[in-house]
């Protein structure tokens, strides 16, 4: 979601005068947008930072804040991320307490927002379906808005408009591998994935290319996410590979540096467990991977693996180990229809260019006003909102 905030800023730049407000040191923001306005706001200074503002996106537990504070700026809210759902998968590790915060979250979004930003035809409908039984649509404004498109808009992840342009010796060196031999990516791994497939299927892929490499990332915040999957993924590869010599667990890498890693990558693999989070989710590692020349392999990818695949850029398969090693041997095994996938996904990219997928919340901006829907402000004890603040500073 920080890359999302930077990037939509970026690109509204262009047209508005921005300021990218960041609950922490905001000097990562510079390595990547040194030209762009940002500013590090403690949490309860949000209404002297917001003085002379038109408009606003907003996102996350972040927003609580600034419903709280600023109730006169018309607002944006970003729910391209489903998180209240992806944090379910963690309810048996954390408890209710953290389902309780993010449902509070998105009904305190869904009653005060003026505007709301989605990534997908599926999101679309969950989204219109929660705004409908909140209250927000219905006779007062259906008849105006039967396509709520002043209401809900389409605003999916995005990349530069620039090719990416990389080097493949330094991905490689990023990665920790050593040697030559085909790469393939699985990625960052969160409970809600399902990387067991993939490496019950390896076996097979490395008896026909003894010299490929699978990576994953390791994740970023091990203090505050609970690594169940990511953990059982480390302790099977060392079971299929002890010595470490086919499948690597790497860093998690800076975004500016994210072109080298993928020169350096030939496949990229995603692997989905059943259920909401995956018929919500816009898988953006396929579409960054796209723009890098990456073709991908996907099992319950959603609607973004389903895209890829009409593109001829990418390849969707049922659930079977068999299926996914019989796959992606195929394809390191033929440099051409690798050749003739990547440059399928970096069309498909380059039709999806920042500049382009935000027009509809440019043009909300242009015309931000206060939506006269509007709920009051829930009558949740501020302790209950203390506590949300103490747990986000943990």
């Amino acid at each position: 979601m920080g890359i999302r905030a930077l990037e939509l800023a970026r690109a509204l730049g262009g047209e508005f005068d921005v300021r990218l407000l960041v609950p922490n040191n905001g000097s990562d923001a510079d390595n990547v947008a040194p030209d762009l306005k940002v500013s590090a706001v403690a949490s309860g200074k949000l209404a002297s930072a917001a003085e002379g503002a038109d408009a606003a996106v907003v996102s996350g537990h972040a927003a609580n804040w600034w419903f709280h504070q600023v109730p006169d700026v018309p607002v944006a809210v970003d729910l391209y991320d489903p998180f209240f759902i992806e944090n379910l998968h963690y309810a048996s590790a954390l408890g209710p307490e953290p389902a309780l915060h993010d449902h509070a979250t998105l009904d305190l979004a869904l009653r005060r927002a003026d505007f709301f930003l989605c990534a997908s035809p599926e999101q679309w409908l969950f989204y219109a379906g929660a705004l409908y039984v909140r209250g927000r649509v219905g006779a007062r404004n259906f008849a105006q808005d039967p396509t709520l498109s002043g209401l809900l808009c389409q605003v999916p992840f995005g990349v530069p408009a620039e090719a990416a342009q990389g080097s493949r010796p330094a991905g490689r060196q990023a990665m920790g591998l050593e040697g030559d031999g085909p790469v393939v990516l699985f990625g960052g791994t969160y409970d809600w994935y399902e990387p067991d497939l993939l490496l019950e299927a390896w076996a097979a892929v490395v008896r026909k290319q003894p010299d490929a490499k699978l990576v994953f990332f390791e994740n970023p915040n091990p203090e505050s996410t609970p690594q169940r999957v990511y953990a059982e993924a480390r302790q099977r590869a060392r079971g299929i590979d002890p010595r470490g010599k086919t499948v690597f667990f790497s860093p998690w890498l800076p975004y500016r540096s994210r072109a080298d890693l993928y020169a350096a990558v030939d496949l990229l693999v995603t692997i989905s467990s059943p259920g909401l989070e995956t018929d919500l989710a816009f898988r953006t590692r396929l579409l960054d991977a796209a723009w890098g020349g990456v073709s991908s392999v996907s099992i319950r990818g959603g609607p973004l693996a389903r895209d890829l695949e009409q593109a001829g850029a990418g390849r969707s398969l049922p659930p079977a180990s068999s299926a996914l090693a019989e796959e992606i041997s195929a394809l390191l095994a033929d440099p051409a229809e690798r050749q003739k996938r990547s440059e399928a996904a970096r069309r498909f990219a380059a039709a999806r260019a920042w500049s382009g997928v935000t027009a509809p919340l440019a043009a909300w901006c242009r015309e931000a006003r206060l939506d006269p829907g509007r709920l009051p402000l829930p009558s949740t004890p501020r302790s209950f909102w203390r506590r949300l603040a103490s747990r986000q500073r943990r």
